[in-house]
């Protein structure tokens, strides 16, 4: 009998005897050792603790569960060399199953008691290999309990499965205006799956409310989780908005997107008397209800299930960007009372409107454009400057705050958001008394900066550089089923500065008179694309590239030889042999890397010191060099489908006669760093041409040679194996010595000059 020195070896061969297609069908899913219909796997060349690799599973289907993926009701337990198989039962260990487990599924599994085995099969024998054959044919699961661990996956798998699915046909209430069961608590889409949620409320997802929602109603409501020790730091700002409340006066706190109410939970009881609280989101107006049912709240708006005026998954009489809203009696009551002090404590949400696409009661779809026509985004156009931000649900509710409702000089606002309202729209010119910056990676989003600032409601012009204090999270395992969020005081402050011009002002608007229309396209990759945008693409002999720099925001940006469809399509411009060198800072700036959370977000490009860097030959010199040699550049030479040859002239490939790059490189002198990546340039040239793919006809920048040349497979453990390891080697070596000469040479430029700011 063949002996086995490696699981993998085993487990194909496994697999191949019992004729399981591992490859097509998923079976290596989720770094298990298989699963195939209703069965779980776990190998082992040799079982020596059949209590420790029975844990290993049990954690396997632990997560799987989280995922919200189906659990086999088997276990199936793999000796190889024994050719024996131990079959359990799932649900023998269905508590164990429902447990949330840290670390490697691998490792620290002792003390773990396992029950009598259902079977014990060697499957060298013919009768036992019978019976496993149809144990492996077997579809049988395991169902489930949803919990709060568990449910974000179910409900992700849900609207993914169920078309047109919404929040509510996934969890239902049995009581209120919108009485739907929810697959939750009557399974037909997952019978069998799970187990039918008996709890009355959702009070016990108040902390997911916003993940829950399908991805239709995420961008709709762009709404978003707000960690407890954040909110505990923004009740310490209401106290401080409360201190400034004149002798005498009473006070409102105000929250017009309350959402389940994680920011009233910081308060104090006292402090609570005094909130008006509103959520646009029916599901999470119902746990707002229940978690503040037995406080003493100012009110909540509407007050009872009652007055609920319900539209498609919404309170429509909680819109907060309707006119009706704005004038609601029980708050215009407050706000027309001289001796009543504002409050506004607000987390609004973030998206960008016209992103959104969402549906009607009758499922038909329609463009999130309509949300533009609320009441209070026509009049932020009457007033803003910058129309296009109406876009941003963020900026409605910051603006329509300090046009509707903050009325005396002792009035407050807090609010959650991005930074851009004041650091470039330019939303709430008030007094600025303070503020943090948190880590948005908490708040069911990506890293990044998400300020929280205390206004006070006094006009202020002339400031342009505020100071936040940074605060980020450590999660802390507290047992098995619950995770806590602890504050970390970063100790550090970030700069925010006032951007008065975007890099708008440096864009070319208007051809050449000799460009020649044609027909190619070019997508984000640099090579033709196939489809054609709606715009017009132009051909002439000094265009060297198409750049896309637009805008206040760092992005990845993409500087390509010739393409139309990225950025909005065509929302660029093309820079020629004449021009392009003082284009190529601003490619350099959109490029800046913001490695930590506490820098995305808050630095911006500007244009307000003009052209002024064009003057400075260190600094044009380095970005030649950098975007020459940088796999950032994504220009390539091809040959286009209307037979011209476009050759990439910003990369220092001069096999086939000089670019334009290397021409202007000859008027600099270089230094021992810019020697130095020139000797690791030439050296991945000369192992580019020895790859089978390499074309001598063509130019090369580096992008193309990764792209194309650098050429790699997977094993059969899914381990990237290049084709050409020396030349990976030296790609990888210059990608690491241009981080270095960006940072040494090109960073602190750029700030000078207030590209960056």
């Amino acid at each position: 009998m063949k002996k086995y020195n490696n699981e993998r070896e085993g487990q194909i061969e496994f697999f191949d005897n019992f004729q399981i297609d591992y490859i097509n069908n998923d079976v290596l899913i989720d770094n298990t050792d298989g699963i195939y219909n209703g069965n779980i796997f776990e190998f082992k060349t040799d079982i020596t603790d059949l209590n420790k690799v029975l844990f290993q599973a049990i954690k396997y289907l632990s997560r799987e569960r989280i995922k919200g993926n189906s659990i086999p009701a088997n276990i199936l337990l793999i000796d190889l060399n024994k050719r024996e198989c131990y079959v359990y039962k799932s649900n023998e260990y269905f508590d164990d199953i429902h447990k949330i487990y840290i670390g490697s599924a691998s490792k620290n599994n002792d003390g773990f008691v396992a029950r009598e085995y259902e079977k014990k099969l060697n499957y060298e024998n013919e009768v036992d290999a019978i019976e496993l054959q149809h144990i492996l044919r077997e579809c049988n699961y395991m169902p489930i309990d949803i919990d709060e661990n568990c449910i974000v996956g179910w409900a992700e798998r849900y609207y993914r499965e169920v078309k047109n699915a919404k929040k509510g046909d996934f969890i239902g209430d049995s009581k209120g205006k919108n009485n739907v069961t929810g697959e939750i608590r009557k399974p037909i889409h997952f019978k069998g799956l799970i187990n039918p949620y008996l709890k009355e409320t959702n009070e016990k997802f108040k902390y997911l409310m916003d993940k829950l929602n399908d991805k239709l109603s995420k961008r709709d409501l762009g709404a978003f989780y707000t960690p407890a020790p954040y909110c505990d730091l923004a009740a310490k700002l209401v106290a401080k908005a409360i201190e400034r409340v004149p002798k005498g006066n009473d006070y409102i706190i105000l929250d017009r997107c309350a959402g389940t109410g994680n920011l009233e939970a910081a308060l104090t009881d006292e402090q609570l008397t005094h909130c008006i609280m509103s959520t646009y989101e029916y599901y999470e107006y119902k746990v707002l209800i229940e978690r503040f049912a037995d406080k003493e709240v100012r009110a909540i708006i509407p007050p009872t299930e009652a007055h609920v005026q319900y539209s498609n998954g919404k309170v429509s009489n909680a819109d907060a960007l309707s006119e009706e809203y704005i004038n609601h009696p029980e708050i215009q009551k407050y706000i027309n009372d001289k001796k009543v002090t504002v409050i506004m404590l607000e987390n609004p949400p973030y998206q960008d409107s016209t992103s959104i696409t969402s549906q009607d009661e009758n499922n038909n779809r329609t463009l999130g454009k309509a949300r533009t026509e609320k009441f209070v985004s026509k009049e932020y156009k009457k007033e803003i400057v910058d129309k296009g931000s109406s876009r941003e649900l963020s900026n409605l509710f910051i603006w329509s705050a300090s046009k509707f409702y903050l009325r005396q000089p002792t009035d407050s606002y807090i609010v959650f958001s991005p930074v851009k309202y004041f650091k470039s729209v330019g939303l709430l010119k008030k007094k600025f008394i303070d503020g943090y910056s948190f880590n948005r990676q908490y708040f069911h989003a990506s890293a990044s900066t998400i300020s929280c600032v205390l206004w006070s409601n006094e006009d202020d012009y002339s400031t342009e550089l505020w100071k936040l204090k940074c605060y980020d999270l450590n999660e802390i395992v507290i047992n098995d089923d619950e995770i806590k969020y602890e504050l970390v005081d970063l100790d550090k402050e970030v700069i925010i500065r006032f951007c008065h011009e975007s890099f708008d002002k440096y864009k070319i608007k208007e051809n050449e008179k000799d460009d020649i229309e044609n027909t190619v396209w070019c997508g984000k990759d640099g090579y033709e694309d196939g489809k054609r945008a709606d715009c017009k693409t132009y051909y002439n002999d000094n265009i060297i590239g198409f750049i896309g720099v637009a805008g206040f925001p760092i992005e990845p940006v993409r500087l390509m030889l010739i393409r139309q469809r990225y950025f909005h399509h065509g929302m660029g411009y093309y820079i020629r042999k004449d021009n392009y060198l003082k284009h190529l800072p601003l490619f350099c700036a959109k490029s800046f890397p913001q490695r930590e959370w506490f820098e995305r977000d808050i630095y911006f490009t500007s244009a307000d010191k003009g052209w002024a860097f064009t003057k400075d030959s260190d600094l044009i010199k380095s970005c030649l060099i950098y975007c020459g040699l940088s796999a950032s550049n994504k220009c390539v030479s091809f040959t286009g489908s209307d037979g011209r040859y476009y050759r990439n002239e910003l990369c220092f490939d001069n096999t086939n006669g000089k670019t334009v790059a290397s021409i202007d490189l000859e008027k600099y002198t270089l230094n021992s760093d810019e020697e130095e990546m020139f000797k690791i340039w030439n050296q991945i040239y000369s192992y580019a041409t020895k790859t089978k793919k390499y074309n001598k006809k063509l130019t090369y920048g580096l992008w193309q040679i990764d792209y194309e040349l650098n050429t790699s497979y997977k094993d059969e453990n899914k381990n990237v194996i290049y084709d050409y390891p020396e030349l990976n080697g030296a790609i990888n070596s210059l990608k690491a010595k241009l981080k270095v000469y960006y940072d040494k040479y090109i960073v602190k430029k750029l700030f000078e000059y207030e590209l960056l700011k």
